[in-house]
């Protein structure tokens, strides 16, 4: 079965999940890229796999912009979806907020691979919001911050997609 990956990265846990991913499905029979960089045709594939961080609730638009031109022919084929974010008490929201009813019905799978606050990575202003967020998670039970890549998430979802 041949698989496509396409993923958004802005501090590298997403670009990592999307190679932790390809290594579950078999490297050799899966193409990568950034959605930055020319994506190809959808033909060919078997299987696709599109992935995206998660900031303030928001997957990246240029993926938004993807999903959105091309889910005719991905509702014809076997695809799942993957969103990482370190907000593990926000994940189902963010699932609803960024993908339509027609995408969850159509979709294989739609999981989170955890997420990651590579602080080094970051810009100023990202670093304010997220010292913000671990102060708030310290203080409030009920606000979870996950700061991890969840191996487990990614083997199922690799699983799902090599079912026949």
């Amino acid at each position: 079965m041949k698989t496509l990956i396409i993923y958004s990265s802005k501090t590298g846990t997403t670009k990592r999940c999307a190679a932790l991913l390809a290594a579950n499905i078999g490297a050799d029979s899966c193409d990568m890229f950034e959605i930055t960089e020319e994506i190809p045709s959808l033909s060919g594939y078997d299987c696709v796999a599109i992935g995206s961080y998660v900031r303030m609730g928001v997957i990246d638009k240029k993926i938004a912009a993807y999903l959105n031109k091309n889910k005719d022919e991905l509702f014809k084929m076997k695809f799942g979806l993957f969103i990482c974010s370190c907000l593990a008490d926000k994940v189902s929201e963010a699932i609803t907020k960024n993908f339509s009813d027609e995408f969850m019905d159509n979709a294989a799978i739609i999981d989170w691979f955890g997420g990651e606050l590579p602080k080094d990575k970051l810009k100023a202003m990202d670093k304010i919001i997220v010292n913000s967020i671990i102060k708030i998670a310290k203080t409030d039970p009920t606000f979870t911050v996950s700061e991890k890549i969840i191996p487990e998430s990614i083997t199922n979802f690799a699983s799902v997609l090599k079912e026949e």
